[in-house]
């Protein structure tokens, strides 16, 4: 595309953009009110990453430069298989709920496997630290796929090698907001000032070691990942804050808000989990959902809001 066609389809781009987030915000503020009492706080939080943060963020992994771009699903694609979503949650637990699931984990999967498959043909090149942002991409869709694994599992209602319905739960919400949002925000960074890779690929580390400290009930492990993610979140946190010339005009105030709310929560979710390591109490899961889950939601959907589609 030239630069004069591209310059006349950004306008577009963006309208698009912007209808689709009013679409999914609208969508997600009724679900959380007709949602039944049955669907937990930790569900409605989940729900908004499908439907405004993903579609919103998607641009950021830059999939159009995928070798295998042609099947890379899109923000609407995202947004249309979102909406089933909330008739899942809204139904009890069952086959008919993980069903109404099932557009969701498709459209992930496609995209992890368009991901994959880029990043196969693009290796070892793609493991050099230059191309973090890039990596990130990649690992965001996988991970992305994985919490869509979780809810299918969570609206079965089915408990996996013994773990809790909460436990479940928590490992959707902790791949949708930390494994894409927040990485697809580190990718974003990582675009635009390469020396901030090392902060996407903490990120990449530090989930899923969080998530195989939970899986093998090991709270050192837990804490360890705890502290990748938590680090590389406070890094994030203050490059959004104090990095005035990220993005020109009314977004930086946004950038500056999402950066001080990463900067209140990661060092709790730090707190929480080295508490367990060391045999106390800090907050339980609810205090921890409220707390530091209730922030990062809003220090990703406040740069989501912010970040631009395409530059």
């Amino acid at each position: 595309m030239s630069g004069a066609a591209a310059a006349m389809a950004a306008p577009v781009r963006d309208a698009n953009r912007d209808v689709q987030t009013a679409i999914g915000l609208g969508v997600w503020m009724v679900a959380v009110v007709v949602l039944p009492m049955s669907a937990s706080l930790q569900a409605r939080i989940l729900l908004l990453a499908p439907l405004v943060i993903v579609p919103r963020l998607l641009p950021a992994l830059r999939p159009e430069a995928w070798s295998a771009a042609r099947m890379v699903p899109g923000p609407w694609a995202a947004l249309l298989t979102a909406l089933a979503l909330v008739a899942a949650f809204a139904s009890p637990p069952g086959p008919l709920a993980a069903a109404m699931a099932l557009p969701w984990l498709a459209f992930a999967y496609g995209l992890a496997a368009a991901a994959t498959l880029h990043g196969l043909r693009r290796l070892p090149q793609l493991l050099h630290p230059r191309r973090a942002a890039e990596l990130a991409g990649v690992v965001a869709a996988g991970f992305l796929a994985v919490g869509g694994t979780f809810i299918v599992v969570d609206r079965l209602g089915i408990e996996p090698l013994g773990f809790s319905g909460t436990i479940v739960m928590l490992t959707a919400v902790h791949f949708h907001w930390a494994g894409f949002g927040l990485l697809a925000v580190g990718a974003w960074l990582a675009g635009r000032r390469p020396r901030l890779g090392p902060l996407a690929l903490g990120l990449m580390a530090g989930i899923p070691v969080t998530a195989a400290g939970f899986v093998l009930g090991s709270s050192v492990l837990s804490a360890l990942g705890a502290l990748m993610t938590g680090a590389s979140g406070i890094g994030i946190g203050l490059a959004l804050l104090l990095g005035r010339s990220l993005h020109p005009g009314a977004r930086r105030l946004g950038l500056a808000l999402a950066g001080l709310a990463l900067l209140i929560g990661m060092p709790v979710g730090i707190a929480w989990a080295s508490a367990l390591a060391l045999g106390t109490t800090f907050l339980d899961i609810d205090a921890m959902v409220r707390t530091h889950g209730a922030l990062n939601a809003v220090a990703v959907t406040l740069a989501a809001l912010a970040l631009p589609g395409r530059e």
